[in-house]
């Protein structure tokens, strides 16, 4: 690390910690720094080797984490050309939750120097998390403008269309088209060959960095349980590391392989060599895809299902899992793949817990009522809050939000900025704290009358959770399959009259809701046996009728 400074400390002293450094003798070295003099403490070198140290041990606190950010500012203000300072600035502040001060520096940051991708990267993520996907999208473009063959930073610029009122569904094929073309296409000589024959069962493989406790897991886990084993030798694909987290679905399927270490090539012939006839990608565009396997045909028929919301763009994926309410029939033209159209929903979720009460209607005990919402904060756009200020405004109802993020300091004053004024300072939004514990998230949706649905990108995990509890979930029709979830749920419980056709009828039927507490409490009772008997909650017909289309389109490709 070279620093030119007046000689306060020896480069020899500097060497010695470094040295302790690299060798992850944490305490030691900071021991050793936290004796040192005043002067010395000031020298730029020993304030980043501190806070790296505070930052990158195993057992480093959040109050640690937030000295070292502190520390690499510190050290980037006084000295500009210390980028490395600044980097490190820009991972630690996701884990700590605070954005204020670093956003300042990376704006200036662009406006005077060079194009760098870390920083690029770093501003369109903290725009991502605070919920200014547009901001997000400007950075991200740039990134793919100067960077073209960057098909992470595509990816993630595909999935932040999903967020943004500015981008339609022709808008989003038109890239998701552009990013297939972009994708390496391997020379077959390198590859194993692509075998197509029948088996005893059929070898169905599912790939994802998200076996690990992620949202899927409620639609999943059910899905493996009850398809037939009898036709289908189920295979995992893991794209994260193995430890608890990620191992925990792993005695639902015949095969668990751990392949995160392997290059794309490596990865296509190890999938190929396993001989799997259907491969279903569960993440799409999301963050560690390995999209560029099923550009290059890593098995015979290749499937996209309940990750990702929307068209791969790659027409290499043979289908994408839907249903007639996600995605209409006369809209082939804008999905890369072949509709595989599901019984009645695109994913069912497994049944919740059947001992979590549900309470009586906030409303009766508090004379108002409580609208809610319970999904991730990047999902409330400008428009949505818009809309919510106005239903707030007009309703004098309170509402309240909760994202599973944990520390959400700067992200919760952002989000509340992005609402009326007045809404604000009459208190008529409350943000709760994220519970840690499953059971009781879900038992939160008790201080809720009815859920909001975010827009354009709808809730799906949290409308299943929500109406476990006996709440409805107010949604409005969308106009490409991720706007539309909250459509084919309402759709599938028979809810009807709560789809909004626009945002004016979004705000005039909470308005209407707001003055039915009669009716809401009703609902209220009704809802969870209401939902168990429709098709969103029936993972077992599920499974089996969305097996029989897999094995009829096994049959169909080896005959």
């Amino acid at each position: 690390m070279k620093i030119y400074q007046k000689k306060i400390i020896s480069d020899e002293k500097i060497r010695e910690f470094e040295k302790k450094l690299v060798n992850k003798e944490y305490q030691v070295l900071e021991k050793l720094i936290e004796k040192l003099d005043k002067n010395e403490l000031e020298h730029p070198a020993i304030k980043i080797i501190y806070a790296s140290s505070k930052s990158l041990k195993p057992n480093s606190s959040i109050e640690e984490k937030h000295i070292a950010y502190n520390l690499f500012l510190e050290v980037y203000e006084k000295n500009l050309h210390f980028k490395q300072a600044l980097y490190n600035a820009c991972s630690l502040c996701f884990e700590i939750g605070v954005y204020d001060k670093i956003l300042v520096l990376l704006e200036k940051f662009v406006t005077i120097n060079k194009y760098d991708r870390k920083i690029y990267q770093a501003i369109s993520k903290i725009y991502a998390t605070l919920g200014k996907i547009d901001l997000a999208i400007k950075y991200l473009k740039i990134i793919i403008n100067e960077e073209p063959e960057n098909l992470k930073a595509f990816s993630s610029f595909l999935f932040s269309l999903l967020y943004s009122e500015n981008y339609n569904q022709e808008n989003y094929i038109k890239y998701a088209l552009d990013y297939s073309k972009k994708v390496k296409i391997y020379n077959e000589k390198e590859k194993k060959p692509l075998i197509i024959k029948s088996n005893k069962r059929i070898k169905l493989g599912f790939i994802t960095p998200h076996f690990d406790g992620n949202s899927i897991d409620g639609f999943l886990e059910d899905f493996l349980n009850y398809i037939d084993k009898n036709i289908f030798e189920l295979s995992a694909f893991n794209l994260n590391f193995s430890d608890k987290k990620s191992d925990h679905l792993k005695p639902l399927f015949n095969n668990w392989y751990h392949v995160a270490r392997l290059n794309d090539l490596e990865l296509i012939n190890f999938i190929r060599e396993k001989e799997i006839n259907i491969l279903i990608d569960l993440v799409g565009h999301g963050p560690n895809n390995r999209l560029v396997i099923f550009k290059n045909k890593s098995a015979p028929i290749q499937i996209s299902w309940l990750g990702y919301c929307n068209s791969t763009g790659l027409k290499e994926i043979d289908y994408i899992v839907v249903d007639k309410f996600v995605v209409k029939s006369s809209e082939k033209e804008l999905y890369s793949e072949n509709f595989l159209y599901a019984p009645n929903i695109w994913n069912t979720h497994k049944l919740m817990n059947e001992e979590l009460q549900i309470s009586s209607p906030p409303y009766n005990q508090n004379k108002y009522l409580t609208f809610g919402s319970f999904n991730n904060f990047n999902k409330i756009s400008n428009i949505t809050a818009l809309v919510w200020s106005e239903i707030l405004e007009k309703t004098g109802a309170k509402l309240i939000l909760k994202s599973s993020l944990h520390n959400k300091k700067n992200v919760e004053q952002d989000i509340r900025n992005k609402f009326a004024k007045n809404i604000i300072e009459k208190d008529q939004i409350e943000i709760l704290e994220s519970p840690r514990d499953q059971l009781e998230h879900i038992k939160m949706y008790n201080k809720i009358d009815i859920c909001l649905d975010t827009f354009p990108y709808n809730g799906v995990t949290t409308s299943f959770e929500a109406i476990w509890m006996g709440v409805p979930v107010l949604t409005l029709r969308g106009k490409n399959f991720v706007s539309r979830c909250g459509e084919s749920i309402n759709k599938n419980l028979g809810l009807n009259e709560f789809i909004a056709e626009n945002k004016n009828d979004y705000i005039k039927k909470a308005i209407y809701f707001s003055k039915e507490p009669l009716f809401l409490n009703e609902l209220r009772k009704n809802l969870r046996q209401k939902a168990k008997s429709s098709g969103i909650f029936q993972s077992e017909e599920f499974a089996k009728e969305l097996g029989y289309k897999l094995k009829n389109l096994w049959l169909e490709k080896i005959n």
